[in-house]
């Protein structure tokens, strides 16, 4: 389970922000404040590994406040309604930015990407969380093989089993670790693990043949063989 608090000095966002959360397995967002100065006290006393952090505040800014709390380890999200500051965020090294109105698969991509790296950090098998219907399904990147896209349908290959969900193939690339996973196609992402044998059109990933896309070859190529 992952632990958040919420930043915001507008009600209303985190209102969203809180019913997004009840609908992930995954994450508990224990607090919200409309005060970084609250907050700040509440992350010294109490175990955080995730901060949704509104940027234009009027206390202490959000990005000021990130940089006081880096010591500290925390994963930050930024939400805000400017583009001008996603320059900004992701050099102070933030998990992601994301845009107002925020919608929730961006929301649901964000949690999941905080829990495979949290999972990690803790030498737990990296993982993500996928809707299978009405149904959360867990899914162990280790033993995935290959992902192939069907329009806004994904169909997840792991060794035993196989596991759908409405993605596109975008977001779940945005989602997995991009040292573990590459796209070969127009609609197949593989595991770099997984890869046997690469040939000039194809490549065989555990006993499945998939296409090999052009223009994709060199970026495989680079990441399979340095």
């Amino acid at each position: 389970m992952l632990h958040a608090i919420a930043i915001d000095d507008e009600p209303a966002a985190l209102e969203v922000l809180s019913r997004y959360a009840e609908k992930v397995p995954f994450l508990q967002l224990d607090q919200t404040f409309t005060s970084t100065t609250n907050a700040l006290t509440y992350l010294h006393q109490h175990r955080v590994d995730l901060v949704f952090l509104d940027i234009q505040m009027p206390d202490l800014s959000g990005t000021d406040f990130a940089r006081l709390v880096a010591p500290l380890q925390k994963q930050i999200v930024f939400t805000t309604a400017h583009a001008d500051y996603a320059l900004e965020g992701f050099a102070l090294q933030a998990l992601d930015y994301l845009l107002k109105p925020i919608e929730f698969p961006r929301f649901l991509q964000t949690c999941n990407r905080a829990y495979a790296q949290t999972t990690a950090r803790l030498g737990q098998s990296s993982s993500i969380f996928v809707k299978d219907g009405y149904d959360w399904v867990r899914v162990d990147l280790s033993e995935v093989l290959f992902i192939q896209s069907d329009t806004n349908l994904l169909f997840i290959q792991e060794q035993t089993r196989q596991v759908s969900t409405r993605m596109t193939i975008a977001e779940m690339l945005a989602t997995l670790p991009s040292g573990q996973f590459v796209r070969v196609h127009k609609s197949y992402i593989v595991s770099l693990r997984a890869i046997r044998k690469i040939e000039r059109h194809q490549l065989t990933v555990g006993t499945v043949t998939i296409p090999l896309a052009g223009s994709y070859r060199e970026v495989l190529e680079q990441r399979l063989l340095g």
